[in-house]
């Protein structure tokens, strides 16, 4: 839904208040408030402002944390693969990518697709991400699920993940790896750019 649209009611109950109140004030004497329809009116703008904006703001506040973290966990199962990339391409001297960094930095991904076109990977790595694409299958193929919660588009795009991790975990030779290594990276960094 959109943001402005959950803000609708904050910004008609919150102007309307004011309004009225300041119309209420305009015209204060020592019996308008017995005599005069403003301050029930003006209450009722306070209650529309409190109960209906903020309860919807809250409401929708909750709905984006919990969508954030369903896209979290199905990004947290991946992180193998992403650990494992980085350890292949870091300099000697250089620090490890963070868990949390890994799991949440879609920018993380466009360095590795970066560095995975510049340079080729030896063979000890490769065999271990076959491991990695053979065990974190079956958990990908349960979160299809999870990822349908989120969009149709985000279900695509975990099922494309999902094929690319299979494609590697029954890869034998270094092209039939490389290539759905750079599949999972793409169809990656396209569902981290769809937005919750």
């Amino acid at each position: 839904m959109n943001r402005w649209l959950i803000a609708l009611p904050l910004v008609v109950f919150g102007i309307g208040g004011l309004g009225l109140y300041a119309l209420f004030v305009s015209q204060a004497d020592d019996a308008s408030f017995r005599e005069n329809l403003l301050p029930e009116l003006i209450g009722f703008c306070l209650e529309g402002f409190f109960l209906v904006g903020l309860f919807t703001f809250v409401q929708q506040l909750r709905d984006y944390y919990h969508r954030r973290e369903q896209w979290l966990s199905l990004r947290s199962a991946l992180r193998d693969f992403l650990s494992h990339l980085d350890l292949a391409f870091l300099a000697p001297d250089a620090e490890p990518a963070t868990t949390s960094d890994l799991e949440s930095q879609p920018l993380m991904v466009q360095r590795l697709i970066g560095l995975l076109n510049d340079t080729q990977l030896d063979v000890e790595t490769l065999v271990a991400l076959k491991r990695v694409a053979i065990s974190t299958l079956p958990l990908a193929r349960d979160l299809i699920n999870i990822a349908a919660q989120l969009s149709t588009r985000h279900m695509r795009c975990w099922i494309a993940i999902v094929a690319s991790i299979d494609n590697l975990a029954e890869a034998d030779t270094r092209e039939q790896a490389e290539l759905p290594l750079n599949e999972l990276l793409r169809r990656l960094a396209e569902f981290d750019s769809l937005k919750l």
